[in-house]
């Protein structure tokens, strides 16, 4: 513990002291009003001091454990959700492979399943890969 936060801890002990809080006094509202700081704050405190009871400390720390769960939960899910290729949802659905874009109509045009299927087998054909293969050489040697 830094001689700040001792110093600080004392400053409230002496406050706490001279404030005469009873069961029922609202000790955590009190020291946030005097102190101006967070829940959080004056709660950890007001544990390091000693000053709540048993209940209410571990009232708090299920509180701390359900805000970090719950954290934890969130950042898992927006990892999960930043790993899904967001181009495949938004110019896909289960007729086209690629929605180039629509009609005045409404209606979706561009590269079916289908279609896409076929171009796929014909690149792979030993003529096209030699075809790929010297376009390469062209671009990169």
């Amino acid at each position: 513990m830094t001689k700040a936060r001792r110093e600080c801890l004392k400053e409230a002990w002496v406050w706490f002291d001279e404030q005469g809080f009873t069961e029922d006094s609202h000790i955590v509202k009190a020291y946030r009003t005097w102190f101006s700081v967070d829940k959080d704050w004056a709660m950890r405190e007001l544990c390091l001091l000693g000053v709540l009871s048993p209940e209410k400390q571990k009232s708090y720390q299920d509180q701390l454990r359900a805000k970090e769960q719950k954290r934890a939960e969130k950042k898992a899910a927006k990892s999960a959700k930043s790993m899904q290729p967001a181009l495949d949802t938004l110019f896909q659905d289960e007729n086209f492979f690629f929605i180039a874009g629509y009609t005045p109509g409404g209606a979706q045009y561009g590269i079916t399943r289908e279609e896409e299927e076929e171009l796929e087998a014909a690149e792979l054909e030993p003529e096209n890969l030699e075809l790929h293969t010297e376009r390469f050489d062209q671009c990169f040697f």
